[in-house]
C-alpha cells in the first residue's frame, strides 16, 4: 500500500503549484514500484482538500501563472485516473472545488459522513475544464451534475454516498479503519487481474467519454467560455467576497 497524504493543513490542504510537483512526484513513484498494489489519498488535519489555493487564483485572471496551474492539475488528474493500481481517496472535513475533483478522479472513494463535498465554482465565478464535467457526469449523472455545479452546494459524505460520488460513507471515527480495511482487501487481491480491471474501465468510460478530438467544435466552444471565466472581473470578484466572507455581485463581465 502506497500512502499519498496532502500535508497542508494550515490552508486546509488547499493545492498549491509546489503541491501539485510533488503530487505528481509520489504518483510516479507509486507507479515505478512493482510492489505497489494500491495509493491511498488522504489529507492531514481537519480536511481532505478545500480546493486550490486561492493565490492561484488571484492570480490566475488573464495571466500565463493561472494556466500553468491549471495545467500541472490537469496532469495529476490524469495521472491518479491513468494509474497503473487502484488510487482511493480518504475524504473527510473538506473536499471542495479541486479536492471533489480529486475525488472524482479516483478509483475508488471512502468519505466520513460528515464530509463536505462539492464544486463552488459557481459561487467564486470560474468553470472547471471539459475534462472534469465529463468524470463528475460520468460519476453521478447529469441531473445530479448540474445540480451540484449550478448551485456550489456542498453534499455530505451520505449524500455523496447516495449519489455514487464515494463509494460509502461512514462515522468520522471509522473513516481511517474502513479505508484501511477496503485498500488492504484490494492489496490481497491477485495484481494482475486488478491492474487489468482497472485498464479496462477505464476503457469503458473511454468508450463512454466525448472524444475531444473528434467533437473539437463543441469542446472548442467550451474551453473558449472556460477562459472566459478564467479572464473575467467576476473570478476576481468571487475570489474577493470569498475572503471578506460576503455574498459575491456576480456581473457577467
Amino acid at each position: 500500500m502506497w500512502r499519498i497524504t496532502l500535508d497542508r493543513p494550515e490552508a486546509r490542504n488547499a493545492i498549491s503549484e509546489p503541491m501539485l510537483g510533488d503530487m505528481s512526484r509520489a504518483l510516479a513513484g507509486a507507479a515505478a514500484d512493482a510492489a505497489t498494489r494500491i495509493v491511498v489519498l488522504s489529507g492531514e488535519g481537519d480536511h481532505f482538500c478545500a480546493g486550490a489555493d486561492l493565490g492561484e487564483l488571484d492570480g490566475a485572471a488573464g495571466g500565463p501563472g493561472g494556466n500553468r496551474y491549471e495545467r500541472a492539475f490537469e496532469e495529476v488528474l490524469s495521472a491518479v485516473a491513468q494509474h497503473p493500481v487502484p488510487v482511493m481517496a480518504v475524504v473527510h472535513g473538506a473536499a471542495l472545488g479541486a479536492g471533489c475533483q480529486l475525488t472524482v478522479a479516483c478509483d475508488l472513494a471512502v468519505a466520513a459522513s460528515d464530509a463536505r463535498i462539492g464544486i463552488p465554482s459557481s459561487r467564486l465565478g470560474i468553470l472547471i475544464n471539459f475534462e472534469n464535467v465529463q468524470r463528475l457526469v460520468l460519476a453521478v449523472g447529469p441531473k445530479r451534475a448540474s445540480e451540484m455545479l449550478f448551485t456550489g452546494r456542498a453534499l455530505s459524505g451520505d449524500e455523496a454516498a447516495a449519489w455514487g460520488l464515494v463509494n460509502e460513507a461512514v462515522p468520522p471515527g471509522r473513516l481511517m479503519d474502513r479505508a484501511t480495511e477496503l485498500a488492504e482487501e484490494i492489496a490481497s487481491a491477485a495484481p494482475l487481474s486488478i491492474r487489468g480491471s482497472k485498464r479496462g474501465i477505464g476503457a469503458v468510460l473511454a468508450k463512454l467519454s466525448i472524444d475531444r478530438q473528434a467533437e473539437g467544435w463543441r469542446v472548442a466552444d467550451f474551453d473558449m467560455m472556460a477562459a472566459d471565466a478564467f479572464a473575467s472581473d467576476d473570478l476576481k470578484e468571487g475570489v474577493r467576497a470569498f475572503r471578506e466572507r460576503r455574498k459575491p455581485r456576480f456581473k457577467g463581465t
